[in-house]
């Protein structure tokens, strides 16, 4: 498996065309099983907000774990049948089936189609940082402006579907559309943005502690916007961290200092966890 992070240039431009290729087809087999279930497909793609709110309600009724009667295991068959994005970013797909990535693909490609009609000046680029290890290097994202803000869209919903498929949180229905519109804000917030970017601190810090004494694998240094100014998006984190598979314990140890026991991640997989959800 190789992540977009370790794509060289022309490997990220090529990886790039072939998930603007995907769109048209994803979206085109989305209508497709609409129609198969005899839903309203006009209606719940008819380019609004708030279609996405009956249409992600539909979706998550759709979604099935890999190892349900009927679902196909992506493990089963080759990569190459995976969506794009989930091929450059998911070693091993161990909770949905692929026809839910299928059906995620496409909600990936209507949700860009509403982006783009409602915010006509942002583009699709490829995302770059002085950060080698920043999470979404390489990786397709719709920008705006200056493209500082860089929007990895499936994201957002295939971890929403994941965690609904396994019981450890529920998704509103309205979630994918407030997401949307929470898009299509800073997509225009960003094209009104002007001058030089400003150095600003890291997020946080993870430093690997299972050497020393007390139990934890990870403590997570929190910068000052993170423990005062989005105190409660951090309690969010830790809720939805705790359930995760491999998860042992999260305890918010101090305002700007989280510990995680964890064995089997790594720094890297926590980091990126973490930072796909802010």
């Amino acid at each position: 498996m190789t992540n977009y992070r370790d794509l060289t240039k022309p490997e990220a431009a090529a990886a790039l065309q072939e998930f603007l290729d995907e769109r048209g087809p994803a979206l085109a087999l989305l209508r497709e099983r609409l129609d198969e279930d005899r839903q309203d497909t006009d209606a719940l793609l008819d380019g609004s907000l708030e279609s996405l709110v009956p249409l992600w309600r539909w979706l998550l009724s759709r979604m099935t774990r890999r190892d349900a009667p009927g679902a196909t295991d992506p493990a089963s068959v080759a990569r190459e049948a995976w969506p794009s994005w989930e091929r450059y970013t998911t070693e091993d797909e161990r909770t949905l089936s692929l026809e839910s990535l299928s059906l995620l693909d496409g909600l990936v490609s209507y949700l860009a189609a509403i982006a783009l009609n409602h915010a006509p000046r942002a583009r699709w680029e490829i995302a770059r940082d002085r950060v080698k290890r920043y999470v979404y290097n390489n990786h397709p994202v719709l920008v705006s402006g200056r493209g500082d803000v860089h929007n990895f869209l499936p994201d957002l919903p295939v971890a929403q579907a994941r965690a609904s498929v396994r019981g450890t949180r529920e998704s509103p229905d309205d979630r994918i559309a407030a997401y949307a519109r929470s898009l299509i804000e800073q997509l225009h917030q960003a094209e009104s943005v002007n001058g030089e970017a400003e150095e600003t601190e890291p997020l946080l810090e993870i430093e690997d502690i299972r050497d020393e004494p007390g139990g934890y694998d990870f403590e997570i240094g929190l910068s000052d916007e993170l423990a005062h100014g989005r105190s409660r998006d951090v309690d969010r984190l830790v809720s939805e961290l705790s359930g995760e598979d491999g998860v042992k314990k999260v305890l918010r140890e101090d305002r700007d200092m989280v510990l995680v026991r964890a064995p089997s991640w790594s720094a890297d997989k926590l980091e990126t966890w973490i930072l796909r959800r802010l």
